[in-house]
């Protein structure tokens, strides 16, 4: 088995790696914020839509950062 110059390797992307670990610990964060904002005086229906919309932003933060995890350099 013989490595040639033309074979592609596939190469972690760091900045996606930092990426998923950022979008799931605000992700995760986001999870205990319905109460935070309630009681900042936040009613009960815009602080779900709130916490729901940044799960879903950071959940295709996520997707995306997976889709671009690894990089063939050849």
């Amino acid at each position: 088995m013989s490595d040639t110059p033309e074979t592609e390797v596939a190469v972690l992307n760091v900045r996606s790696a930092v990426g998923i670990g950022i979008s799931f610990v605000i992700a995760a964060g986001a999870l205990f914020a319905l109460p935070t904002l309630q009681n900042t005086g936040i009613g009960f229906n815009t602080a779900f839509w709130l916490v729901s919309a940044v799960e879903l932003v950071t959940a295709l933060a996520i997707a995306y950062f997976v889709l671009n995890l690894h990089e063939t350099r050849g």
